[in-house]
């Protein structure tokens, strides 16, 4: 069994984020405020420190493939994730939901549900990268996911 690589973990956090948002999605559509309150925990974990990686390290370093407009477009979908999942939050703290608020829930859901497809589609720089880059960066992974950063409160974090 081959050891972690980049590319691999870093499929397997968006494969994650993908099925976490099919679950949020149902959990919606059944105006399930408990599950919907579940699985933004459970994406709160796994986001914050992904998206940690992926502006101070990914980003900067893809910059030479991406150029700087597209590194700015993917920090602007992220800044969309942000928002949408404060608005899930506030909304999740609610005991129950009237019908505007499962639209409103669906609503911020679309906000982010296509950037884990188009942010995986990164993985066709990443390869490019040299080997020892690809090491060093896996490293720096490793290290935002040991340090716990939550999602919303890496948000805070960025903005100051």
């Amino acid at each position: 069994m081959a050891g972690k690589t980049l590319i691999g973990e870093f499929h397997d956090d968006h494969t994650k984020v993908v099925s976490a948002l099919m679950k949020l999605r149902s959990a919606i559509q059944g105006g399930d405020v408990a599950a919907v309150r579940g699985v933004l925990e459970v994406a709160d974990r796994l986001v914050g420190p992904h998206f940690k990686f992926e502006e101070l390290y990914l980003y900067p370093r893809l910059k030479e493939f991406l150029g700087e407009g597209r590194v700015q477009r993917l920090l602007t979908e992220h800044d969309g994730v942000f928002r949408g999942i404060g608005a899930l939050v506030n909304l999740a703290g609610k005991t129950s939901w009237e019908e505007a608020d499962t639209e409103t829930a669906a609503a911020n859901l679309d906000l982010i549900w296509e950037h884990p497809i188009t942010c995986d589609g990164l993985s066709l720089y990443i390869e490019r990268l040299p080997e020892a880059a690809q090491e060093e960066l896996l490293q720096r992974m490793e290290e935002t996911r040991r340090e716990g950063t939550l999602l919303m409160a890496y948000h805070k974090e960025r903005l100051h």
